[in-house]
């Protein structure tokens, strides 16, 4: 019996090493635009900017940033609006016409309404 379960184990643990989809051997066969360098010289060369390209595409960035910023910080200013001022009214219980019960809530009231803030006061007669 012992040994009838050791050759199933070892059957069962060779099928599954000849139903492995994966290659054993890498060595750079299919490269996908990519080097086939080792672990140092590739650290080397991605610490190593002697290659004008990675400058050149920093550099690019940063300027398209400082013109962003720049565009926003020339553009008009944007209306900022106030908010209005709200009142908050607190209704306590109370029995209503029908032998209802309304029980207690807050109530909001605006008492004005909003405005911009960043326009000229004196443009449309404001205040």
């Amino acid at each position: 019996m012992k040994q009838l379960i050791l050759v199933l184990t070892a059957l069962t643990l060779s099928a599954c090493a000849v139903f492995n989809p994966y290659e054993e051997n890498f060595r750079c066969r299919r490269t996908d635009s990519g080097r086939c360098v080792d672990v140092p010289t590739a650290y080397h060369m991605a610490k190593d900017l002697d290659g004008n390209t990675a400058r050149a595409a920093n550099t690019e960035y940063e300027e398209s940033l400082y013109r962003r910023v720049t565009e926003l910080l020339q553009a008009p200013s944007t209306p900022v609006v106030a908010p209005p001022k709200v009142m908050r009214v607190l209704m306590l219980p109370y029995e209503g016409d029908g032998n209802e019960l309304f029980m207690p809530r807050y109530a909001y009231i605006f008492l004005d309404r909003p405005r911009w803030v960043l326009t000229d006061p004196f443009a449309r007669g404001g205040k």
